[in-house]
């Protein structure tokens, strides 16, 4: 089930909101105060955000900022009054926010907020689109990566990098579903790639499977203490390939 974090002043209106929510979602209500939304953000990893715009003013930008500055990934939904729109409007720029009206009714607004996590809302409730799981491939070899690219294209969303800082900026675009790292690289090795995808907040639960051309006893204890969700020899069969994400990806 979907999460989402409704934010606002506590009223009628916002439980009126939350009550309807909670038929489809798991509705995490949370007051606006810049430090709780921050450390329910972090606890919960919300979906989506609600925000009832009701008693809101610029007192509130720190909430805003930390929504646009560290979680520009997670959709934010703001509903309130075309007043209270206009009045916020200026926090409401990227394409992360969208707003709606609160004169609309229940369903509309619903619509607008499946919208925005990629579901439907109909006469059978709200069902989730079908979308293909991300996979990020990194590995300094081309040739390795188009014939990964190959076994997954057809089933899997599929962003490659050939580089650790490459993957990096990727991350920071789309959060894939798992991670394929090679661990013999030049420069920034597999180790160090993992080390620094630890490093961000959103992305270090990702799994991260290793893709490692020597067997050497040292060499695989070495890959397994830095924990990753998995490991895999060179040449790897689409096989093992498949196998390997369908145990991880349940």
């Amino acid at each position: 089930m979907k999460k989402i974090l409704l934010v606002g002043k506590f009223n009628t209106v916002f439980q009126d909101m939350s009550n309807f929510l909670m038929e489809y979602f798991q509705v995490q209500a949370c007051i606006d105060k810049a430090d709780m939304v921050k450390g329910m953000l972090k606890l919960n990893h919300p979906d989506v955000v609600v925000i009832s715009l009701i008693g809101l003013n610029k007192d509130n930008e720190k909430m805003f900022m930390e929504l646009k500055l560290n979680y520009a990934r997670t959709p934010v939904v703001f509903i309130g009054s075309e007043g209270e729109i206009e009045t916020m409007k200026v926090y409401m720029k990227e394409p992360q926010f969208s707003t709606i009206t609160r004169q609309k009714n229940k369903e509309t607004i619903m619509e607008e907020i499946c919208r925005r996590i990629n579901m439907t809302y109909g006469e059978e409730g709200v069902v989730e689109n079908n979308v293909k799981k991300s996979i990020l491939l990194v590995d300094d070899s081309v040739i390795q990566l188009r014939a990964l690219n190959e076994m997954l294209k057809d089933e899997y969303d599929v962003q490659m990098a050939t580089s650790g800082m490459q993957a990096l900026t990727l991350i920071g675009k789309k959060l894939p579903d798992i991670i394929f790292l090679d661990y013999e690289m030049p420069m920034c090795d597999g180790k160090m790639t993992l080390e620094m995808i630890r490093q961000v907040d959103e992305a270090k639960d990702v799994p991260v499977v290793f893709l490692t051309g020597v067997n050497d006893k040292d060499h695989i204890e070495a890959v397994i203490k830095l924990r990753p969700a998995g490991y895999i020899l060179k040449p790897a069969s689409k096989e093992k390939i498949y196998e390997t994400i369908s145990e991880i990806l349940v």
